[in-house]
């Protein structure tokens, strides 16, 4: 966000205009990141004087100063949360890397011109640096049906951060009204004190928080409720969970399809058996060879043993 500020011009008793020192410019980003980096600006228009000094504050302690024609012209002073870096300031801006949760707070900038005016202007605005989640919003409660008349009733809970995050609710893309919405809750967790926050959304489900599938009313129970909670976190931070849930059908649809599938599945069965049938004879005619087979082998056997004893028979006479 930008902010300007300006002083106007002041006329002279003999008439001449005399030009004063004015900021044109102050640059600050409202909202930063812990372990990030940041440049504050602050531009100025000297009308003519000559610069004395630039000074920054933070919550009120000055921690840089800029001293044209001085050595050093750069003098950085120790503030809880502020870290310079010398090499990429100027007199018109500094940068501050790394971020951390203290570096939070109000910046003020000053500038001031030389003898023998000494004029001074300043102006000021806050920033703030959030440690964001590390993950996505969760949705817990929710079932995988609903029918008109049920109870919704979901929690959305966000991952750890500081500040607390922003949570929202919507069905079907639309913010849900407030009177569906429970808390939200905040809880502290660990050490360096991040907080996890916790919205409720409990309603009863009626026909309009029901939409077609498919985009065709072909069927009212081909519908489904898209819950989606959204979690953000100023400007640097946000990331959306999204849950769907069918229309439940009616037990009668369920038992009709439920015959209907049995019917089916008796036709089948039926066409199985005659198909069954119509392969049974192969078998059975194979079923006989054996039989012809032991009487062939029977037949042969006694032609064997005749045949022997002929043998034996002839060898005696001998």
């Amino acid at each position: 966000m930008t902010f300007s500020t300006g002083i106007p011009q002041m006329k002279r008793t003999d008439g001449k205009h005399a030009f004063c020192l004015r900021l044109t410019e102050l640059k600050i980003e409202q909202h930063t990141l812990v372990g990030n980096s940041t440049r504050l600006e602050c531009k100025y228009d000297l009308q003519g004087e000559k610069l004395y000094t630039v000074k920054w504050y933070k919550d009120g302690n000055e921690f840089y100063r800029f001293l044209p024609g001085e050595l050093p012209e750069v003098q950085v002073f120790d503030v809880s949360g502020v870290h310079v870096d010398q090499t990429q300031s100027t007199a018109e801006s500094v940068v501050l890397r790394p971020l951390e949760l203290a570096s939070s707070g109000k910046y003020r900038c000053e500038v001031s011109a030389e003898a023998p005016s000494f004029q001074t202007v300043t102006n000021h605005s806050s920033m703030l640096t959030v440690a964001p989640p590390e993950e996505g919003p969760r949705i817990s409660g929710g079932q995988d049906r609903y029918k008109p008349g049920d109870t919704v009733n979901v929690n959305c809970t966000s991952g750890r951060s500081k500040p607390a995050v922003q949570l929202a609710w919507y069905i079907n893309g639309e913010q849900v009204n407030s009177s569906y919405l429970r808390g939200p809750y905040t809880e502290y967790v660990g050490r360096e004190g991040l907080m996890v926050t916790t919205l409720g959304l409990k309603f009863e489900a009626g026909e309009k928080h029901f939409r077609s599938t498919t985009g065709h009313q072909r069927n009212k129970f081909d519908r489904d409720m898209k819950l989606k909670c959204v979690a953000t976190l100023g400007t640097v931070y946000w990331k959306s969970k999204e849950q769907s849930a069918l229309a439940h059908k009616p037990r009668s649809t369920t038992v009709a399809a439920a015959a209907s599938e049995a019917a089916a599945a008796d036709e089948g069965l039926a066409t199985d058996e005659q198909d069954a049938d119509s392969r049974a004879d192969p078998v059975h005619a194979s079923s006989n060879s054996p039989t012809f087979i032991n009487i062939a082998q029977s037949h042969k056997t006694n032609q064997i043993s005749v045949f022997v004893s002929a043998s034996l028979f002839i060898v005696l006479l001998r």
